[in-house]
């Protein structure tokens, strides 16, 4: 891989400079550099609409620091990206399921890891809803974490690219869901995050949401200064690993629990929130 600052935000990572996941799937695996203690949790985490750039490889180090074995998985690997295409790549959920499905079979190979090891999914962005989608059709899934990101308009939309509606792909899972939200988010408003919050309390599961004041979208980014929240990044990366390893431990798997800790101003306004960069 190029060094770091020879890298910009959005340059993906060529697929061939990745782990092969499966025949036709690639991505980055990290693992705890501490003795393994089996089975360890395992964690996939599925990046930007950018592919997998230094940011997804980082964030992904920092996970395996954090105990959890991580993999991340190119969506866009075993597509041909041209043109528009390539800005802004769109795939199906049938498509981000078998990356998934092959991320995970990787991940039980790992040290420390089997069969046996709970698993988590973590959608950032544009991939915000994985998580969801696995869990829809997984039964091995425990944790889902939607990270700015599940929660826009498009994910309402029926096509080539989802072919079960949200509400009922939400009701067909079963795990807990943690969702980080940003007041000054421009792809998704205070409103949209209460409506797919609705649709987690009606399928009865357990949720914490966190909407953070003056947050815009991306502020875990530290490859996009626009966008860096140093103080936020810290806390709600804390909050993930935390939360993470709660439930990947099975804490309160008899207890449905709703919790939605939210500010933002009294003139609130979607509209008037910038895109940064």
């Amino acid at each position: 891989m190029l060094p770091k600052e020879e890298r910009g935000p959005s340059d993906r990572i060529d697929p061939r400079e990745l782990t092969p996941l499966g025949p036709v799937s690639w991505g980055y695996a990290a693992v705890p550099s501490v003795p393994a203690t089996a089975p360890r949790p395992i964690l996939i985490q599925c990046h930007e609409r950018y592919g997998v750039v230094q940011h997804t490889v980082e964030l992904a180090d920092r996970f395996a620091d954090a105990g959890l074995v991580t993999v991340a998985p190119d969506f866009y690997a075993d597509v041909e990206l041209t043109g528009e295409e390539e800005r802004l790549p769109e795939i199906s959920d049938a498509a981000a399921l078998r990356h998934i499905d092959a991320a995970i079979t990787y991940a039980r190979t790992l040290e420390g890891c089997s069969d046996d090891s709970p698993v988590a999914v973590i959608g950032v962005c544009r991939t915000g809803s994985y998580g969801l989608v696995a869990d829809a059709e997984r039964d091995d899934i425990n944790a889902v974490v939607m990270l700015y990101g599940g929660a826009q308009a498009r994910e309402y939309e029926l096509g080539d690219l989802r072919s079960v509606p949200y509400d009922k792909m939400i009701r067909a899972g079963t795990s807990p869901v943690l969702g980080l939200w940003g007041e000054k988010d421009h792809t998704m408003s205070v409103d949209d995050v209460r409506a797919v919050r609705n649709l987690i309390e009606d399928a009865g599961r357990s949720y914490d949401f966190v909407l953070y004041p003056d947050m815009p979208h991306g502020w875990l980014n530290d490859t996009m200064p626009g966008r860096f929240r140093e103080q936020e990044a810290t806390e709600s990366f804390e909050t993930i690993t935390r939360w993470l390893h709660e439930r990947l431990s099975g804490t309160d798997d008899n207890q449905v629990i709703w919790s939605f800790t939210s500010a933002y101003a009294t003139d609130y306004d979607f509209a008037s929130n910038p895109r940064l960069h």
